[in-house]
């Protein structure tokens, strides 16, 4: 007896339906999408794009929810549109005892640096009580970060880096190291600094401590000598030094922090740090022979040929300098071209005293233009150091590919 047409129906929509479902995706699968919408940016390397693919992810199902919402909290970006909306998030009550959320715990680096009249030193602590856990880096807000949060900062035991650049009012920073003592994995820190805080000026302890373990140390801001020398023997440990915009310290000052630092590999002196010039270079050179790589302001009382027949050429031993990548900023010239093109930075490279110098770089301001003998000069330079770099072979730390002189226009 053939089968009812509504049985037959019924039985082929069914089947229908048991066909098109699809299986889900396995969480390893929904991981890799995450991390690749992770890694986008938009042309202007907004984080906006990341931070909106990640959401999206959350709003499908539980299981993409799972996959994405770590990466989405490991770094938020954070403005001054959605803080509020992230302070609810993660601080809905003064009481941290009062729905804690596990939000917080997936926060590693924490970058408030956008954030200027939004929140209050208060809240600051707050966030940063929430999130001691797991944070791993913190970047200061500009006009919400006192020294009310440094209790708060104490308890970040995982923190490795910490910028304070920002800030508009400084800490004293023989509190801030105290707060810091307990974070063992602290290798990164920027610091702000000033004349010098009553707690510093008073102490009986005439220097700062330093974490042992810290390898980068930025320093910036209107400190005076005096305070510059309280910093006293860095940690063995450091190995990138760098000042900027410190128009008060004098090169003795900076001299006397370095004789000390033997181990230092990179080397900055940025902008506005004008009473360092270049004729102490030398002896920074020869002060510090691990000293790889080299940043300098050259300012309005210097020039290249100043540095190239003064400093660099004249070494006192036949060892040649230790430097293999030297960036020069130029931007206090109104023409810093002038003396470049003679052949005192060729025989400085060719016969031996720059002889380990792989990279070159200038800095420049718009509106000086290089002319045509320079850029043919830095060219020929350019070859010389790339086929410089290629007879290193395996030994080379700067392949041919990064090698040579460039010119750069900020």
């Amino acid at each position: 007896m053939p089968p009812k047409p509504e049985l037959e129906i019924g039985t082929k929509s069914k089947n229908l339906q048991s066909s098109s479902k699809k299986p889900a995706l396995p969480l390893e699968i929904l991981e890799q999408v995450a991390t690749h919408v992770n890694d986008l940016e938009s042309e202007d390397g907004s984080w906006l794009v990341r931070q909106r693919g990640l959401w999206a992810m959350t709003l499908v199902s539980r299981t993409w929810y799972a996959a994405a919402i770590t990466k989405m909290y490991h770094s938020p970006g954070i403005r001054g549109k959605n803080f509020q909306l992230f302070v609810r998030t993660l601080c809905p009550s003064i009481n941290p005892h009062i729905r804690k959320t596990d939000l917080s715990t997936m926060i590693k680096v924490l970058n408030m640096s956008y954030l200027v009249h939004d929140g209050s030193k208060s809240l600051t602590s707050r966030i940063l009580g929430r999130v001691k856990d797991g944070l791993e880096v913190f970047v200061a807000p500009q006009a919400s970060f006192a020294v009310n949060c440094l209790a708060a900062l104490s308890k970040c035991l995982h923190l490795w880096k910490l910028d304070l650049s920002f800030i508009a009012q400084t800490v004293s920073i023989r509190q801030l190291l105290n707060s810091t003592s307990k974070c063992s994995q602290l290798k990164w820190l920027s610091i702000k600094c000033d004349d010098g805080s009553p707690d510093d000026k008073n102490s009986p302890f005439p220097f700062f401590e330093w974490p042992p373990s810290l390898k980068t140390l930025v320093v910036s801001g209107p400190l005076s000598d005096e305070t510059l020398i309280r910093f006293g023997v860095l940690p063995k440990s450091l190995t990138d030094l760098t000042f900027s915009q410190c128009p008060k310290i004098s090169r003795i000052a900076v001299f006397w922090l370095l004789k000390d630092t033997s181990q230092l590999e990179s080397l900055t002196i940025g902008r506005r740090t004008t009473n360092v010039d270049c004729a102490w270079l030398i002896d920074w050179l020869w002060a510090l022979p691990k000293l790889r790589r080299l940043n300098f302001t050259l300012s309005d009382r210097d020039s290249i040929a100043l540095m190239v027949h003064g400093a660099l050429a004249k070494p006192p031993s036949d060892h040649p300098y230790p430097l293999q990548e030297l960036n020069l900023d130029l931007i206090y010239f109104d023409n810093p071209w002038k003396g470049l093109d003679d052949d005192g930075l060729w025989d400085a490279i060719d016969e031996g005293h720059l002889s380990c110098l792989r990279r070159l770089v200038f800095t420049h301001r718009s509106g000086t233009r290089p002319p045509k003998a320079v850029t043919r000069y830095v060219r020929d330079l350019s070859d010389l150091l790339k086929a410089l770099a290629r007879e290193d072979g395996e030994r080379a730390t700067i392949n041919e590919d990064e090698a040579g002189s460039f010119i750069c226009k900020r």
